[in-house]
């Protein structure tokens, strides 16, 4: 099934390029940027309060799809075509610490695409798609669009945390 993949791929896309970072590197960032644990933090607390919510109605039955057509038209191209079409303001409960710990931070995302990863294998395919979070831009969401979402949502920051990477390398040299 491509969600189960498409997890299973999430935590190598965003932690496999930061084995090797240190100490305060994890700190340091360009102006007006986030530093690489604050994009990981926000992609974890994100997954985390989502799978949060899922384990929260995993026995709700009768939901129903509630968005506006714009949410409809956004959740259809960043779903479909796999892209953030522009730059929104975080929701504050994803908003990143000033300076938040590695370790916990990596285990918040590690157990949040964890949680994601057991309702995938364990919930019947109908209940997937018939219980929904409210995603605040691209409206209700069920589990394998959330884990979709997440998938494209990780791969964007992926970019930032290699250009992150980049410059750090380069600030050594």
């Amino acid at each position: 099934m491509k969600v189960s993949r498409q997890l299973a791929a999430l935590e190598p896309m965003v932690l496999g390029t930061l084995r090797e970072v240190e100490g305060e590197d994890w700190h340091r960032t360009l102006a007006g940027k986030w530093s690489l644990v604050q994009v990981v933090q926000h992609l974890g607390r994100g997954v985390d309060s989502s799978a949060a919510v899922f384990e929260a109605r995993a026995e709700k039955r009768g939901m129903k799809r509630r968005s506006t057509p714009g949410q409809a038209v956004a959740r259809h191209l960043v779903l479909g075509l796999g892209r953030l079409a522009q730059r929104r303001e975080p929701p504050q409960a994803t908003v990143p610490e000033d300076r938040p710990d590695p370790e916990a931070t990596l285990a918040q995302f590690r157990m949040g695409v964890a949680r994601f990863q057991a309702m995938t294998e364990t919930w019947p395919e109908e209940r997937q798609v018939n219980v929904f979070v409210r995603h605040p831009y691209l409206g209700d969401l069920n589990l394998p669009e959330w884990a979709r979402f997440h998938f494209v949502h990780g791969r964007h920051h992926t970019r930032q945390i290699r250009t992150l990477l980049r410059w750090l390398a380069a600030t050594k040299a």
